[in-house]
């Protein structure tokens, strides 16, 4: 009897131990395409799991009779050979799984929308015919930045054209360069915010049959449509947030991740990539350029300039507005606090607010970050879990920001008194602050409550935290960059970074020859902020972290689990040279958390014993936490600064 035809299939299973092929025979009569979907059965019981085949060899390895494959769920080929590779380098990059990987490049089927793709007429619409290079670029920066293969780090230039950032114009031109030429291009953007100025850029350049957006509301319906049309071989422009660094497109051209060092490029999920090395690893297998993109350049993406890995690029002209730094300014003996707002600050936006919008940069979210108490000072708690008790509006209760137990009555652990006082501003006590300081004048707020992409060109204050900036038509007339101390105060690793590219949004966001004044601190980095020379002094902290041996001179590992369990694998992977310890705590229960740092040359070697651990331990029958490693997440090293583990 003839030998049937097999299919390799990887199932969809987040269980360590699945995640590798299997092979099974294909039935008579049954279209199995690389890359389709089917159902197979695993294990003694036969129970049906779905998954992906990724191969179709000659012959199979396995000495006894193969099972048959079960169903094809889908004759479609979701699954591309590129981004199977893509998954497959990264996996074994982050010590993860493949199928991990999968479920965040693949969308979940949805039947009745791959039927009417399936059903639908193709067409081959005209690309767009190449824009002329940004004025603020070279002719020979643009040809570079525009050609396949280049791996870039580009300065965007500052100011607002309309409602939309220049940045972000020039960016969209890039694009059409790229689809001009029969290329696709990815461009990934930290939030939704991004993804609506971004889309408004490229709607004036780019057909719309040549656009796919992957926006933050979509419905798993939705998702899988636009991946579908990902995959009918027409060069496309992919916007999205970080999953769209996936988009199964063909004849890529470029990546182009802007604001690669915002924490929103970091997966939450296993195995925890980074947006910025997907883009790498695709770029590796495809031949694709690959740009960075932003006002403030990560400290990565510094290391790789140093290195020459990068080429930088930027405006030939700065349109860069003027800072002010201004010291703290007292309110008079009986409150010693800082003034939020010192004079020279608060004239400028008077006079701002007679032709135009003002933005107001704000730290904290909330009302009051925290309440202490009136007698002693000492963080008030929550009686319940002992949490820190805050305002979330102006009149309301104080209420733990942990647990959300109301206290309609306090008691200080420490002195036994009875009131409390706000801590800090919070953006809703701004709001309130700045309508008593500025009477007649609309005062609008923008948080992660009241969301907001653009304003109007009219007098008001915008009152935003940090990211929520909305963008005012034809830029703002002025800006006040609050809280600049509590910004850098943070126990964090990225927290200058953080700080710099916070206040550069903002300023990219002003008008022509408006001007920002920077409250609340004083010192190198507001003297950096004001000259513009805030990448000299992330190319400091590089030297510093890379004479520490910290992140991203070096790689790290957070490994959670049972503290036998930690403790074996430390054992195994310290064979390495340079792998050392940066030490250990408790998390939950029994659960320990061990740091480990390593050279960039074992990285390799070491995530293969850590996957190998963690599959070893899913098959162990263990009851209770289970092993879990994240490669590279800084995170795990601001908990351990701040001692939340």
């Amino acid at each position: 009897m003839a030998k049937r035809p097999v299919a390799r299939v990887l199932p969809e299973s987040r269980l360590p131990q699945l995640d590798r092929v299997f092979d099974y025979a294909i039935p008579d009569g049954m279209d199995a395409p690389v890359g389709c979907r089917v159902k197979v059965p695993i294990g003694r019981s036969a129970k049906l799991h779905t998954g992906f085949v990724v191969e179709k060899p000659e012959a199979t390895d396995f000495a006894g009779e193969l099972s048959p494959l079960d169903q094809v769920l889908s004759p479609v080929s979701v699954l591309t050979e590129e981004i199977l590779a893509t998954a497959t380098a990264l996996a074994k990059r982050q010590a993860g799984g493949v199928a991990d990987v999968l479920r965040l490049a693949v969308p979940p089927r949805a039947v009745r929308v791959e039927k009417k793709w399936l059903e639908a007429p193709r067409e081959d619409p005209e690309p767009p015919s190449s824009p002329a290079a940004p004025e603020a670029l070279s002719a020979a920066e643009w040809e570079r930045l525009s050609r396949r293969g280049e791996k870039t780090v580009w300065h965007l230039t500052h100011g607002v054209s309309g409602s939309t950032p220049q940045g972000y114009l020039d960016v969209a031109a890039l694009a059409t360069a790229h689809l001009a030429h029969q290329r696709s291009v990815v461009m990934v953007v930290p939030d939704w915010r991004d993804i609506s100025l971004l889309e408004d850029a490229l709607r004036h350049h780019v057909p719309e049959d040549h656009l796919v957006v992957f926006s933050s509301d979509l419905t798993p319906s939705e998702q899988y449509s636009r991946h579908l049309r990902c995959l009918e071989g027409r060069p496309l422009v992919v916007l999205g947030s970080r999953h769209a660094v996936y988009a199964p497109v063909s004849s890529l051209g470029a990546i182009v991740v802007v604001s690669d060092g915002d924490d929103a490029h970091r997966e939450p999920l296993a195995p925890y990539p980074h947006t910025r090395d997907v883009a790498l690893i695709r770029a590796e297998q495809t031949g694709c350029s690959v740009v960075l993109a932003s006002w403030t350049p990560s400290i990565e993406a510094i290391r790789f300039v140093e290195m020459g890995y990068f080429t930088e690029t930027g405006s030939t002209v700065s349109s860069r507005p003027r800072v002010f730094p201004t010291r703290l300014a007292l309110h008079g003996r009986e409150d010693p606090a800082p003034g939020r707002l010192p004079s020279a600050a608060f004239a400028a936006a008077k006079d701002a607010l007679r032709t135009g919008p003002v933005l107001v940069q704000v730290f904290r979210a909330g009302f009051a970050p925290g309440l202490v108490c009136t007698d002693c000072g000492a963080r008030a708690r929550c009686s319940e879990c002992g949490g820190p008790l805050a305002h979330s509006g102006a009149g309301a209760p104080a209420s733990c920001a942990w647990c959300q137990h109301l206290h309609a009555r306090f008691q200080c652990a420490e002195c036994r008194g009875v009131t409390m006082r706000p801590s800090g501003q919070g953006v809703g006590r701004t709001v309130t602050e700045l309508g008593k300081a500025f009477p007649g004048v609309q005062v609008v707020r923008a948080d992660g409550e009241h969301r907001l992409a653009t304003v109007p060109a009219k007098p008001a204050l915008i009152v935003a935290t940090r990211g929520a900036e909305p963008v005012a038509e034809g830029g703002y007339h002025a800006a006040l960059l609050l809280d600049g101390a509590a910004m850098l105060q943070r126990s964090s690793l990225n927290v200058l970074h953080e700080t710099l590219s916070g206040w550069e949004w903002a300023l990219s966001l002003l008008a022509q020859n408006a001007v920002a004044y920077l409250t609340d601190i004083d010192g190198p980095v507001a003297t950096a902020c004001a000259a513009g020379t805030g990448m000299a002094l992330l190319a400091d902290e590089l030297r510093e972290r890379t004479s520490l041996r910290l992140p991203p001179a070096v790689r790290i590992a957070a490994i959670d689990g049972p503290a036998a369990v930690v403790e074996e694998i430390i054992r195994e992977v310290s064979s390495h040279e340079g792998l050392d310890s940066l030490g250990r705590s408790r998390i939950e229960g029994t659960a320990v958390r061990e740091i480990i740092r390593m050279p960039y040359r074992i990285a390799p070697q070491v995530a293969e014993m850590l996957r190998a651990a963690v599959v070893k331990d899913a098959l162990s029958g263990r009851r209770g936490a289970r092993l879990r490693v994240r490669m590279d997440d800084t995170r795990a090293l601001d908990q351990l600064a701040d001692g939340a583990l």
